[in-house]
């Protein structure tokens, strides 16, 4: 895979991730909640694998908070069911997954 290639399905799977995981915070009196919380963990652990399949530079870096902001925001916007306070933590926890995979 190229290293845009994997920008692609990182960011992809960031967003799924973290949907689950705004899913489950926002609407956390929901039957779901858990469910989501356990998805988010399972799409993170896909998520590192493809992190640590390439040396990110800081332009690569960038490109990947970029993309996943977009791709993370069709997500939410899709799933109309979430609470609207998604958008509020939005930015926080894009900066905590990018600080936990060492991409910021």
């Amino acid at each position: 895979m190229s290293k845009n290639q994997n920008i692609h399905k990182l960011t992809t799977v960031l967003a799924i991730s973290l949907r689950h995981k705004i899913g489950s915070i926002v609407n956390k009196d929901e039957i779901y909640a858990q469910k989501y919380a356990k998805d988010y963990e399972i799409f993170l652990k896909e998520a590192v694998k493809v992190s640590l399949r390439e040396n990110w530079n800081e332009k690569d870096k960038t490109k990947i908070k970029n993309e996943l902001n977009s791709k993370l925001r069709d997500e939410l916007k899709k799933k109309e069911f979430i609470d609207d306070k998604k958008f509020d933590i939005m930015e926080k926890e894009i900066d905590q997954i990018l600080g936990v995979l060492k991409l910021v």
